[in-house]
């Protein structure tokens, strides 16, 4: 029982295990979540022992029961939190200043404790667990403590991959930075509001399921209800380029394709604002015209085009980036002049991440009535490789639903791994 899922962890941490640390930048920073391993999961009973004999080693103060439960249920997050991290390839956030303990929502949320964290942290350090990076008050930009396994704890940790999981559970909508008061719009909308009762329904319906990082989808708003609003899991967080983590896991223990939308951001835009479909090879054609044979930085230079709100900002992103600014102005003008109703440097990305946010939905929903899981991530949707002909189709219809019409073009990204 479990053979597929067991051999694909294997091979997973055999890409994993002879990497060197992530980088320690904003990208690569996760927060804390609380995790578990459920006890109907074939891997609890050895989740469970690995918890207690780590609370045994560093319980150094006399407990009573409530209080060493607590301890417990603190091992239980810091380690399961540490698993997650080491194949999402990011340091772990946490907080070891006492003041964020009584005025942060999310840790008194969950009930977290200053102390115990700080005993924990202390003990992994001590016993060679864990890099550690600590955190600074910087005025403007304070940073959290980092945490990311050694090889001496990630090798006890890694054949729970499959079982961690966060809770299901409500709310499934929410608001980063909400404007005026789009918070308290968003965080009261009522059980019987369109969104809520469409994100419910999802969730419900991947309770009975199983994945990589399993966990609530969210429909994330930036700050406002037409600004963001892409479908987010942590399972999109699972590195995908320079180490093949995510396409190469499971869904109910079955291999895995992603069914991208091409050049989205671009299409969504004309289609949105022109009614003009972008064509086969859209980066291509700028390619061409720019006399540029790198997909990649005609790509790029698109991504920051649509995203930055100005051409001063979006130029000096691409510039840092290390473009020079001929180069860039030759990427421009050629983009302008093979789609010259393209709008770039105004701040469209937020507004296709909505569009996208709903189509994805739309998509996720169909899946609901079929009994198929589709998992969103940011364009694409992964789901069994036996669905991928139903994910393409569905996925083409909806796009060219909600863009009147328009028609938009998809791309399929299957597992190098056989688990088999």
């Amino acid at each position: 029982m479990h053979t597929k899922v067991n051999q694909s962890t294997a091979k997973l941490w055999d890409l994993l295990d002879s990497l060197k640390l992530p980088d320690d930048e904003y990208s690569n920073h996760t927060f804390f979540r609380p995790l578990v391993v459920h006890k109907s999961s074939p891997k609890y009973d050895y989740a469970n022992e690995l918890i207690e004999s780590f609370v045994a080693r560093s319980n150094t103060k006399q407990r009573g029961a409530k209080q060493l439960a607590e301890f417990k249920r603190h091992w239980q997050y810091m380690l399961m939190n540490l698993c997650s991290v080491s194949f999402q390839r990011r340091w772990l956030l946490v907080s070891l200043d006492k003041t964020a303990y009584s005025n942060d929502d999310w840790l008194k949320l969950h009930g977290l404790s200053y102390g115990l964290t700080k005993e924990i942290v202390s003990y992994l350090v001590t016993t060679g667990m864990i890099e550690l990076k600590l955190g600074k008050r910087y005025e403007n930009n304070p940073a959290r403590t980092r945490l990311f396994p050694t090889p001496k704890l990630a090798n006890m940790l890694y054949s729970l991959f499959y079982f961690i999981e966060e809770e299901i559970n409500p709310p499934y909508i929410r608001i980063n930075e909400g404007e005026g008061s789009w918070t308290d719009t968003i965080c009261s909308l009522s059980d019987d509001h369109p969104e809520v009762i469409e994100m419910t329904t999802i969730n419900e319906f991947l309770k009975g399921h199983s994945w990589a990082c399993k966990a609530p989808v969210r429909l994330v708003y930036k700050s406002n209800a037409f600004n963001g609003g892409r479908l987010s899991t942590p399972f999109q967080n699972l590195p995908d380029r320079k180490v093949r983590i995510r396409i190469n896991t499971l869904i109910d223990e079955q291999s895995i394709c992603e069914v991208d939308f091409n050049a989205n951001h671009l299409r969504l835009n004309l289609a949105f604002r022109a009614k003009e479909n972008a064509g086969d090879t859209p980066y291509e054609d700028i390619g061409e015209i720019a006399g540029i044979s790198n997909r990649n930085q005609i790509k790029r230079f698109i991504t920051v085009a649509m995203g930055a709100s100005d051409e001063t900002g979006g130029y000096g992103s691409l510039y840092a980036e290390g473009f020079n600014k001929a180069y860039v102005r030759r990427i421009h003008d050629a983009a302008l002049k093979r789609f010259p109703k393209l709008q770039l440097f105004k701040g469209w990305g937020v507004y296709a991440q909505n569009f996208e946010g709903q189509i994805l939905k739309d998509v996720m929903l169909q899946g609901v009535k079929k009994d198929i899981v589709c998992l969103p991530v940011h364009d694409a949707v992964a789901v069994q490789q036996q669905h991928q002909a139903w994910a393409k189709e569905v996925m083409l219809e909806t796009w060219e639903r909600h863009m009147d019409g328009v028609k938009t073009k998809v791309k399929v990204d299957s597992p190098r791994l056989n688990c088999d």
